[in-house]
């Protein structure tokens, strides 16, 4: 994968945007020339190629028992998925998590208990799960301010434990980062963006949906009657197609990205914690993803930031960063040299 590269500037917003990169940008080229000369012709096989792309998810992502539909984007399939719910279902969601999942929830009357997202987030997710039991938990798998990543053998134990409890997941910021099996997952349902870390550009997101969620009692669906419910509309080819594209390549090399984003990540904590800017939240977890949130109430460190050519994000009342498996280390170093400029300045 060859991503265009600018020596002026260093992309750390991976988690607002995965870039384009040269092989996908070829094939959407040639996809969109194809489509200005066959015209209607183009989609004669695109229920065909559908099924493909939905294999091809299947696989990736080890979805032995189960089905894989699409979306436009986490939000619209999230919202799509609530709807469908009957009765009164409750839903147990963290503070500050992504706020498409609390709109979808209070958009539909139900009812809507957060839990308090800081360093103890499993024992009060824990906690809360006890004390209110629950219909549902709706969680990111990797926090969107911040980047805390949900420890799944957490939420294995906790699925075990609480057999009235169904799991829903956001992997907008998660899938694409490493190996990821589904089938073995705690989760009945994972719904992701394609356009952060897989790399297929907006317009398309899919979801994970298990055979066992379909007996919920407070959805009642089979199969065809939610796919009905949620790939609503024509599919859009080209996203759909450039999502297969990057997952072909992400395919061979997402052991390799796994490894690369735990290297960064391990890196970077160690020289946020030597400058004293590591968030304490972080500071005791034993693993964390490449979303870093660094304290910037004022928006001064966000301004010299973008003024030395790193490219980032406002969230939060932090800046984040991100980084990727086509970051370098020199591009690290030399973002830690700026931030301890920026520490140094009065």
């Amino acid at each position: 994968m060859r991503f265009y590269e600018d020596p002026s500037t260093i992309y750390l917003d991976s988690a607002k945007a995965g870039p384009m990169y040269y092989e996908l940008l070829d094939w959407r080229n040639k996809y969109e020339k194809n489509s200005l000369i066959k015209k209607s012709q183009i989609r004669e096989s695109h229920k065909d190629d559908v099924i493909k792309v939905e294999k091809n998810l299947s696989k990736f992502f080890n979805v032995k028992t189960g089905d894989v539909f699409f979306s436009n984007s986490f939000s619209r399939g999230f919202h799509s998925l609530v709807s469908q719910f009957k009765g009164e279902p409750s839903f147990l969601v963290l503070e500050n998590d992504y706020p498409s999942i609390s709109e979808a929830i209070i958009k539909n009357n139900f009812n809507i208990i957060y839990v308090k997202n800081d360093l103890y987030v499993e024992e009060n997710i824990k906690i809360a799960v006890e004390k209110y039991q629950p219909d549902f938990l709706v969680i990111s798998v990797i926090q969107w301010i911040d980047g805390i990543k949900i420890d799944l053998n957490f939420l294995k134990k906790l699925k075990s434990n609480n057999k009235q409890l169904s799991i829903i997941a956001d992997g907008t910021q998660f899938c694409g980062t490493c190996e990821f099996d589904f089938n073995n997952s705690p989760f009945e349902v994972l719904i992701s963006s394609g356009y952060k870390w897989m790399l297929a550009g907006y317009g398309v997101a899919f979801l994970l949906v298990k055979k066992d969620f379909y007996k919920n009692k407070f959805l009642q669906l089979n199969s065809s009657e939610f796919k009905k419910a949620i790939d609503i509309g024509h599919y859009d080819m080209l996203a759909i197609g450039s999502l297969e594209f990057s997952l072909n390549k992400l395919s061979t090399i997402i052991n390799k990205i796994e490894k690369k984003l735990y290297d960064l990540s391990k890196y970077v904590k160690v020289e946020l914690e030597n400058i004293d800017m590591l968030d304490s939240k972080i500071k005791m977890r034993k693993s964390h993803s490449t979303i870093y949130n660094i304290s910037d109430p004022e928006g001064r460190l966000y301004k010299h930031l973008t003024s030395n050519n790193i490219i980032c994000s406002q969230r939060g009342t932090g800046v984040r960063v991100s980084f990727n498996f086509f970051n370098t280390k020199a591009e690290i170093k030399k973002f830690i040299k700026t931030l301890k400029s920026f520490s140094l300045s009065p």
